[in-house]
């Protein structure tokens, strides 16, 4: 007698008008020719697949349409259908589900990290929704979606014999999730501009931040690290599939220099041969971190500048200053890791000059590449609380795209004002004569230069 047939589970990334990355902890449109897969759906993949049949559409990077999606989700007899969200996609998402529902009486789970904050009001206003995972290292969905009777469930809001159940679970420290399955997704298709090599995924080793930076959700979640033997298991797995290229997608990856240089020795031993990138906290870089990881393979390391002025920085709680991001920079130019700096314009307290002065600080540090967000009040933020007080913004779940128009008009700048400084920004750092000269020198085969152009134009398109 056959083994019994598993159920089957699918995770959608939905349908968009645009190249959407729907991250756990904030979600945008690509400002250039780069996209990953969510990360809450590549850890699904492993959590899931020890019981159900797991399937994965990634209707972004495979330019699904609507009705493309629709009609496989309507007939195909799946368990339940897992979908990543978002604040700039939220919207479309919902409406998508709730046709799902409408012909299918499949169950409906949403994911996405605003859902720790909103989880019970979308439940409550959605009634196509069945539930919402708050976190996506918890293992409980298994016995959801089995229907095991053990509420309340770990990570996990959700209906129940007409009344909301809501996750009741103590914080923990530390995790750790089974081998994702990485296979299912389309990882020979996935792209960013600062790995080296491909095919390339993301991989994750903690949640959250400890620090609370007034415009960053990471904060709001706390932090968690996943044990570092469970992370190179998982890494061992992606060496065999041959992926050549890691980011890893940890909002702070560096902060404990214990745990990276344990992580990055244990790469070593195992001769595991990635090249990869980071996040990475300012003040948690040192010397001996750093000379790990790029023994490891790191050559490119996201660091968050975010302003050129100390007070906008000090407003934020960012608890850097100007100066310390400059021997930052220094430090990891010394060992030769690439920069991508990430900035942020039109913050609220913020004029004309002080970013001007974030503009003028990008241009004077010897960084790779510079990405400038516009401010967003997104769910979980100090940034949100003062927009709502003063009536910056709505209640309501609205999208919002950081990468978009501004939807914030401050005492001092327009939304306008915002946006002509964003594109004076982009044009200003990537249109200098030494900019230009340093990335020609570095070219060095046809895709390099296929890359370069296709970002160029996607970049200056939406700027």
């Amino acid at each position: 007698m056959g083994a019994m047939k598993k159920e089957k589970i699918l995770l959608l990334n939905p349908p968009g008008d645009k190249l959407y990355i729907r991250d756990y902890y904030c979600s945008f449109s690509s400002k250039a020719d780069y996209y990953w897969p969510p990360q809450d759906l590549i850890v699904f993949s492993g959590i899931l697949n020890q019981e159900f049949e797991v399937q994965v559409m990634d209707a972004i990077v495979n330019r699904l349409p609507e009705e493309e999606c629709l009609d496989i989700m309507v007939n195909s007899d799946f368990k339940a259908v897992i979908f990543t969200t978002g604040t700039s996609t939220m919207s479309s998402d919902l409406a998508l589900m709730d046709k799902v529902k409408r012909k299918r009486k499949t169950k409906i789970v949403a994911s996405a990290g605003i859902m720790k904050f909103i989880g019970l009001e979308v439940l409550k206003k959605y009634d196509f929704i069945d539930a919402v995972s708050t976190d996506f290292t918890e293992q409980d969905i298994v016995s959801y979606l089995k229907g095991e009777d053990n509420s309340p469930l770990k990570g996990l809001v959700y209906r129940k014999n007409g009344h909301f159940i809501e996750s009741q679970e103590k914080f923990s420290t530390r995790f750790e999730v089974p081998v994702p399955r990485h296979e299912l997704f389309d990882f020979p298709k996935y792209r960013i501009p600062i790995a080296k090599r491909f095919p390339f995924t993301v991989v994750v080793t903690s949640l959250g931040c400890p620090y609370h930076c007034g415009f960053c959700t990471a904060g709001a979640y706390g932090y968690r690290i996943r044990e570092v033997d469970n992370v190179i298991e998982e890494l061992k797995y992606l060496s065999k599939l041959g992926v050549k290229e890691i980011l890893f997608q940890d909002p702070t990856f560096t902060i404990n220099t214990k745990r990276v240089v344990e992580l990055c020795q244990k790469i070593i031993q195992n001769n595991l041969q990635f090249t990869w990138s980071c996040n990475a906290d300012i003040k948690s870089l040192n010397t001996e971190k750093i000379k790990f990881m790029k023994q490891a393979g790191c050559h490119t390391v996201s660091i968050g500048i975010e302003s050129g002025d100390d007070y906008i920085l000090k407003k934020y709680s960012k608890m850097i200053s100007v100066e310390q991001i400059k021997e930052a920079v220094d430090l990891l130019n010394k060992y030769k890791i690439k920069i991508l700096g990430y900035f942020i314009i039109g913050l609220p307290g913020e004029d004309k000059e002080s970013i001007l002065r974030t503009i003028d600080l990008a241009k004077q540090l010897d960084i790779d590449i510079a990405s400038f967000a516009i401010a967003t009040p997104d769910l979980g933020t100090s940034l949100r609380k003062e927009a709502l007080e003063k009536k910056w913004v709505s209640s309501g779940i609205e999208n919002f795209d950081s990468t978009d128009f501004p939807i914030i008009e401050t005492e001092k700048l327009s939304k306008e004002d915002v946006w002509r400084l964003r594109r004076k920004a982009v044009k200003e750092f990537y249109l200098r004569p030494s900019y230009l000269i340093k990335r020609l020198l570095k070219i060095r085969s046809f895709r390099d230069i296929k890359i370069a152009v296709s970002n160029a134009i996607s970049l200056f398109s939406k700027s």
